[in-house]
This record gives structure tokens, sequence and C-alpha cells, in this order.
């Protein structure tokens, strides 16, 4: 195996580890109903629905992140949720968007990292 692939190896595992967990941790968070969760959405005056909702996304997400065959699938999934939320962060509750901005760069390079290839 030549160095550049075993780089991308590692990185790609780093990637899925870290994304996974964390998104494990905070879509279980939302479903648990912790404060912190439950204060962020109410600021959102969408409902509650949508902390479930989210956070049934963000550990349906993780889960295929873990996955080999659909982790590009899960970072995709992931990127969407939590672009969302950098993007309400601003918008609506103009509060500081650098980790949700942060977990959608990681997202968004896992999903590239792993995204399906062409066989020509």
């Amino acid at each position: 195996m030549e160095a550049a692939s075993k780089g991308r190896m590692i990185s790609i595992w780093v990637l899925r580890v870290l994304l996974g967990l964390a998104f494990l941790a905070l879509g279980g968070a939302k479903l648990a109903g912790i404060w912190q969760t439950v204060q962020f959405f109410a600021a959102i005056g969408w409902g509650q629905w949508f902390r479930y909702l989210t956070g049934l996304l963000d550990v349906v997400g993780a889960m295929l992140v873990f996955v080999p065959r659909w982790t590009c699938y899960g970072a995709l999934l992931l990127f969407c949720t939590v672009g969302s939320a950098a993007i309400i962060c601003i918008v609506l509750l103009d509060r500081n968007p650098a980790v949700p901005l942060a977990l959608t760069w990681l997202a968004a390079t896992l999903a590239w990292l792993t995204r399906p290839r062409r066989v020509s």
C-alpha cells in the first residue's frame, strides 16, 4: 500500500470515529431532552418535534458513518443536519456558528473521501 493511500485510509477512519461518536452523543442528547437542547430548539421556535427529528437524523447518520459501504451517505446526512444548524445559528439565533461549521466541514470531508467511484 502506498503512503498516500495509507494516509487516506487513516484519515477516513479517524473522521469516521470522531464524527460517529460526536453525533451519537449529540443525537442522544437531543432525544433524551438534555436541558440545553430543549432551550436551543425552543429558541428556534419550531417546536420540540424538530429536536426529535434532528436527534434521530444525527443518530442514523452516525450509525451509517460506521458502516463502510454507507459512510458517504451518513456523512452527507450529517452534513445536511449540522449545516442547517450552522445556518440557523447565524440567521435565527444570532449565535456563534463555529462548532456547527467545523462539524459541517468534517462531514463534507468524510463524504468526499468516501464518495463512490465511477469505474471507466
